[in-house]
């Protein structure tokens, strides 16, 4: 993680700026040798990027992924940084996936209400040996958490079988999930409708869906 100031950003012919102002990073524990019945990608990895969301209310920037350093088949964990210093505000990650007891948690989103508070989604089997597939979100938590949610959301009303539909371009499934928050339409412009975006394969061959709930404490 690597900020940059915003002077830094300005356009003109010689820069200033020497370099970025701080960095911070994490071990990432990779998730890239677990098989994952049903997804077909070109590199087969169940891996995504790390991602990031920004609380100015909390003074945090979080970075979310998922990671085998606490269980072989995955957790979505969760680090906060300082803003201005990117000192970390988590002694270590906290793990956002409720016990899956074998299970597996992949492809994580996140997205910070105007609260302060984050909302954190991503794919979830109750098995590494089922093509079965939920969404699961953890709602309302703080971005200075160091304890893991007493429980998550479950965002599909159905599990998708990904064993049971094949499409010719790669990945067939939704190689992550997304979501957003919709605002209000004026001052302070705050987030209230989290929206979840995710592909699964319900009605035949694979299509994007969405569900939304009320913003963590928009």
């Amino acid at each position: 993680m690597t900020r940059v100031p915003r002077d830094c950003l300005t356009l003109r012919a010689v820069s200033t700026c020497t370099g970025p102002a701080v960095r911070a990073s994490v071990p990432v524990f990779s998730i890239s040798a677990a098989n994952l019945p049903g997804y077909h990608s070109a590199l087969l990895l169940a891996n995504d990027f790390p991602r990031l969301a920004v609380s100015s209310r909390s003074g945090t920037v979080s970075m979310v992924w998922n990671d085998t350093r606490l269980h072989p088949y995955g957790d979505i964990l969760l680090q906060s940084f300082t803003l201005a210093s990117l000192h970390p505000v988590q002694p270590t990650p906290v793990v956002l996936d409720t016990p899956h007891h074998g299970g597996l948690a992949f492809m994580p989103a996140v997205s910070a209400a105007a609260s302060g508070l984050l909302d954190v989604s991503w794919f979830s089997r109750g098995s590494v040996s089922t093509a079965y597939t939920a969404v699961k979100a953890a709602t309302g938590v703080s971005p200075r958490a160091i304890t893991t949610p007493a429980a998550n959301t479950t965002i599909t009303n159905v599990a998708s079988n990904w064993d049971n539909q094949t499409y010719e371009l790669l990945p067939n499934f939704g190689d992550y999930t997304s979501s957003t928050l919709a605002v209000t339409g004026s001052k302070p412009y705050a987030g209230r409708t989290l929206y979840v975006a995710w592909t699964d394969g319900r009605i035949g061959v694979p299509q994007p869906f969405e569900a939304h709930l009320p913003a963590a404490g928009g």
